[in-house]
């Protein structure tokens, strides 16, 4: 049996890849690669918007239902907030564009068909400013806003899109998951698709091209990507043979490093940016450091990074590393500890030590606050969701009352934060104020209906309510969120069974339903597109 590199694999199908790691792990190759498509050149025929945003919906439902995508709510606002600076630098609306996280030490980023672009925790711990970061993206930004990926399955024509999405999400996860990812492949001979899905050179040099200038519409310092291209090319020096799969299917050639020395040379001092790195960046990047730390011996290791820092990752702010011990102590279960640590971190933010300077303290700190007092006075309950007491605010204790206080006076401070808005609701829950925590889902529900962890929390105050029939309904707008369908409607079906006797909610649940076999329907007649 042929074995294949799943990191060069990964590299050639994903539109663009950053990798420094030289961490491979193989999986069997399969026949189902025999049947991807030719893909079209610059010349060729492009997907239309539709099709492709079509196509990279199906990537990511396979690769959501993996568990592959990193559902933390904070990590994932900032990447989207900064991907849609570039975004709209770049002249293009942040509805067509969708960025995530996925949890893996790898320095990754690739944009893949419809705008979806995912980040790798280890490309945000590897970036060292802000504008490193960005560069990335505004790279990736510039390969779909250039439609590399509509030219590349230009000739999708003769074969399945959804065959082709489904191997790429396994391809995806083979990473994290081999096991996972083989179960969409059959084991045997195939060949290399390098020379089919990887990138030519004139793109590489025009995403490079049009991601410098909107690095540079949208304000930040271009030296950033001067920087970590560089750094790039210095690993796949050090590297030799051994580079990682980006740096020999999609090389940084001297050409190409020279390019973008000269773009940002010809910037003049006076008028490049003098953007910053925020110290939201530097949690951020804290917090993805932690994220890829699993084992026990991994996590003591990097406690003792963050009481002693390395200089080589260049984490020196005195609050980030604070915030990092608590984060760490909380992952080691020590969560009394780990409080104590939040609290610090605050008390060094407002005493000044801090290096970037600013009078707010920081929702992550304050955050990261919480949920560890929460964490300490109302620990999760044992007894299952359904045989809950539901309680009324009278009967809080004086503690009690105090965490309801800081958790409301958190979510008036920051409204607008998804993850301080499901964190209120869980505190709600946690305290036994479900019906409190059912009307404010609701409520939160009908503005956000593509955010699956409302309708998860909503299932769960429902379900402590003794209300099986929207608990069940609650669960199919979770699935429909995610995009399973089949689930959702099964869902839905549950709940008409027990809302026979009310005749608005069997109605409601009803147009719902018909709204997911539509989806449903939609899915099955793409699937057979180009049969």
């Amino acid at each position: 049996m042929m074995r294949l590199d799943f990191r060069k694999s990964v590299a050639s199908v994903l539109c663009s890849t950053l990798l420094l790691s030289s961490m491979l792990s193989p999986i069997a190759h399969a026949d189902g690669l025999n049947n991807l498509p030719s893909l079209g050149d610059a010349g060729g025929a492009e997907l239309s918007v539709q099709d492709e945003r079509r196509l990279g919906a199906l990537i990511m439902k396979d690769y959501r239902a993996f568990g592959a995508v990193n559902t933390d709510l904070e990590i994932t606002a900032y990447i989207s907030r900064l991907g849609n600076t570039i975004v709209q630098a770049a002249s293009e609306s942040p509805s067509n564009f969708e960025f995530f996280l996925v949890t893996d030490k790898s320095v990754n980023a690739f944009a893949m068909p419809g705008g979806y672009i995912g980040v790798h925790t280890g490309l945000i711990a590897a970036s060292q400013t802000e504008s490193e970061l960005a560069s990335v993206l505004a790279h990736e930004v510039g390969h779909v806003t250039q439609r590399h990926i509509a030219r590349r399955f230009g000739q999708q024509k003769q074969t399945s899109l959804v065959a082709t999405a489904a191997m790429i999400a396994a391809l995806l996860v083979a990473g994290s998951n081999p096991q996972a990812a083989s179960g969409l492949m059959a084991a045997g001979a195939g060949y290399s698709i390098d020379q089919q899905l990887s990138f030519s050179r004139d793109a590489e040099r025009e995403a490079d091209r049009v991601g410098f200038l909107t690095l540079q519409q949208a304000g930040f310092d271009t030296q950033g990507m001067v920087d970590f291209f560089g750094r790039l090319q210095t690993a796949s020096r050090l590297y030799e043979n051994n580079a990682p799969s980006y740096l020999r299917t999609h090389p940084l050639t001297t050409e190409r490093i020279a390019d973008i020395r000269n773009r940002a040379g010809l910037e003049s001092s006076s008028n490049r940016s003098q953007n910053q790195s925020s110290l939201e960046f530097e949690l951020i990047r804290v917090k993805s450091i932690v994220f890829a730390e699993r084992s026990n011996q991994q996590l003591a290791d990097r406690l003792r990074t963050f009481e002693s820092p390395n200089e080589q990752e260049g984490i020196k702010d005195p609050v980030a590393l604070m915030y990092g011990r608590s984060l760490v102590l909380n992952s080691m279960g020590r969560k009394q500890e780990a409080l104590a640590a939040s609290e610090k971190a605050i008390d060094l933010f407002k005493s000044g030590q801090s290096v970037v300077k600013k009078t707010e303290v920081p929702l992550l700190l304050q955050s990261q606050r919480m949920r560890m007092a929460m964490d300490v006075s109302l620990p999760l309950a044992s007894a299952p969701m359904d045989q809950r007491p539901v309680r009324e605010r009278s009967a809080l204790n004086a503690q009690e009352k105090v965490t309801l206080g800081q958790l409301t006076s958190l979510r008036n401070e920051f409204r607008s934060e998804m993850s301080v808005r499901l964190l209120y609701a869980e505190g709600l829950q946690r305290l036994g104020l479900f019906a409190e925590s059912d009307a404010y889902l609701k409520e939160l529900s009908q503005a956000y209906r593509s955010v699956p962890e409302v309708f998860d929390l909503l299932a769960q105050s429902a379900l402590a309510l003794r209300k099986p029939a929207e608990h069940h309904m609650a669960l199919a707008q979770s699935y429909n969120a995610r995009q399973a369908y089949l689930p959702a409607i099964e869902q839905a079906e549950i709940a008409k069974r027990y809302a026979r006797d009310n005749y608005y909610l069997l109605a409601e649940i009803d147009a719902k339903q018909r709204e997911y076999k539509r989806k449903a329907d939609a899915e099955r007649e793409f699937a057979k597109f180009g049969n």
